[in-house]
């Protein structure tokens, strides 16, 4: 009786989380809150801001954060849901208030309290603080330019728009008229292939990632370019994926060659990707 009695008991604890509408749940973490124009933020020498603005203003991606207390200006990046940037405040900043501007990359700040997007109040720190401030800062982990986009968008947004890809994968590119154009080549060390753009507004192109790429971060460039026009992750495969991800592209190349086409679906989502980013390029020069 008494064990029939302790199964029960088990039993009801196990089931009253969900009896309970889920007390033991993973909680759901809403994503941080956009800074409000106008806003007053208070911080120490020594330390990080970080700045929000909402996901759907995609003409602030690349934006600087500015302000002469700052060691160097913070980047807006996406950071799905939302566009976040960080900064941290010098270690020998007075006491008082300050103002912090967005502006477009490498333009200058207009330096007016009454042109700040927000504006910081430094606190006054005492001698002991100051001099443990760089210390502080050195221990703060470095920036990471690597953006994170919605999965449904297409590939790159950006040259920092980074996603993972598995060893063998075919994936697409897409561009448009104002990064490259018909017939352009593009190159990687872990593609297998140089792929050439092929479209009018909205350039498509495949590539495949080599088998034996070794896990880690990769640029993509055009030939012909200078800085790189995409990245990409690697993912870490073991022995076993790797020997398929060979065989199959062995299969591929001794059996009938047909030319790679994109179809019809991967297009569109292309060609829907590119004309979000030439809207907001139209956007950000209108509103220079």
């Amino acid at each position: 009786m008494r064990t029939r009695m302790g199964v029960v008991a088990v039993l009801a604890l196990l089931l009253l989380p969900a009896v309970a509408g889920g007390a033991f749940a993973v909680p759901v973490v809403d994503p941080p809150a956009p800074t409000p124009e106008g806003a007053q933020l208070f911080a120490r020498p020594g330390e990080r801001l970080t700045f929000t603005v909402a996901s759907y203003l995609l003409g602030m991606n690349g934006d600087w954060v500015v302000s002469e207390v700052f060691i160097e200006h913070g980047t807006l990046r996406m950071k799905d849901p939302v566009i976040t940037a960080v900064a941290t405040v010098a270690c020998d900043t007075p006491p008082g208030v300050y103002a912090v501007e967005r502006t477009g990359p490498g333009e200058p700040a207009k330096g007016f309290k009454g042109d700040a997007w927000v504006t910081v109040e430094v606190a006054d720190i005492g001698e002991a603080e100051r001099r443990a401030c760089p210390g502080k800062v050195a221990a703060l982990p470095p920036d990471q330019p690597e953006e994170r986009w919605p999965a449904g968008d297409s590939w790159p947004q950006s040259p920092w728009d980074v996603r993972t890809f598995q060893p063998g994968e075919r994936v697409t590119l897409a561009g448009s008229d104002a990064d490259l154009v018909y017939g352009d080549t593009l190159t990687s060390p872990g593609f297998t292939n140089r792929p050439v753009m092929h479209g009018a507004k909205a350039v498509v192109t495949e590539a495949v990632i080599r088998c034996d790429a070794e896990p880690g971060l990769y640029e993509v460039r055009w030939v012909g370019g200078g800085e790189a026009w995409a990245r990409y992750q690697v993912a870490r495969t073991d022995d076993a994926a790797r020997r398929t991800c060979q065989d199959e592209a062995a299969k591929t190349a001794t059996g009938p060659v047909a030319p790679w086409l994109l179809g019809a679906a991967a297009v569109a989502v292309a060609v829907a990707g590119v004309a979000t980013r030439v809207l907001v390029r139209r956007r950000r020069h209108a509103l220079r």
